[in-house]
């Protein structure tokens, strides 16, 4: 009798055994699984996780790990920016394809460097074909004196209606523009008229 009780004691212990190793193996994917999510965000990586679309607690391939990377090393470099080179940097990183190209531009010595990179590569006209108060002026999508008609289009779209004041060679038209805006009355239409001499903005108004 003592000795089926010390047997059925043993295999009961060998099941509970089973068990708790059973569970560490378990627990133990989970906390490898953790751990990389956990060793992404101390290491600033989990953004980068994020827009490259990968898991972090799965095993990447040599090309996830490369284009990992590259990501990294790029967000670097643009933290590593002054207030100027940032302007310079994103006025032309539309034009800049990819990520190695993009640490290319930025691992070049300084703005002049960059600037001919970009005449090299044929963007630079595209960001540097209006003097600055214009650019950002387009930027905010907004009208200032002086402006061309190609930076006008580029702000505020294609006009409405165009009329054009004798000659068209000499650039005297006004352009219309209708909006929609909300209020507590619902919609109300706003046109907006802007005047070109000599092919410049000199002015603009504004009715209801």
């Amino acid at each position: 009798m003592k000795s089926k009780s010390l047997g059925l004691l043993f295999v009961l212990g060998l099941g509970l055994s089973g068990c708790s190793l059973f569970e560490t193996q378990v627990s133990h994917v989970n906390e490898e699984d953790d751990y990389a999510a956990y060793a992404a965000q101390k290491n600033g990586m989990s953004e980068t996780f994020d827009e490259l679309g990968y898991q972090p607690s799965r095993s990447l391939s040599d090309d996830e790990k490369e284009a990992l990377f590259r990501r990294m090393k790029l967000k670097r470099l643009e933290k590593g920016l002054t207030d100027k080179e940032r302007e310079q940097y994103f006025g032309y990183k539309t034009y800049i394809d990819n990520d190695e190209d993009r640490i290319t531009f930025l691992s070049l010595p300084d703005m002049q460097a960059r600037d001919r990179y970009a005449m090299q590569r044929g963007f630079y006209t595209k960001t540097n074909r209006y003097p600055a108060a214009i650019k950002d002026a387009v930027n905010r999508g907004d009208i200032v004196v002086g402006m061309t008609k190609e930076a006008v289009q580029e702000s505020w779209g294609e006009p409405e209606d165009i009329e054009v004041a004798g000659n068209r060679m000499y650039g005297n038209e006004k352009w219309k523009y209708l909006e929609y805006n909300s209020t507590p009355d619902g919609f109300q239409k706003e046109e907006r008229v802007i005047i070109f001499e000599g092919g410049k903005v000199a002015g603009w108004k504004r009715y209801q």
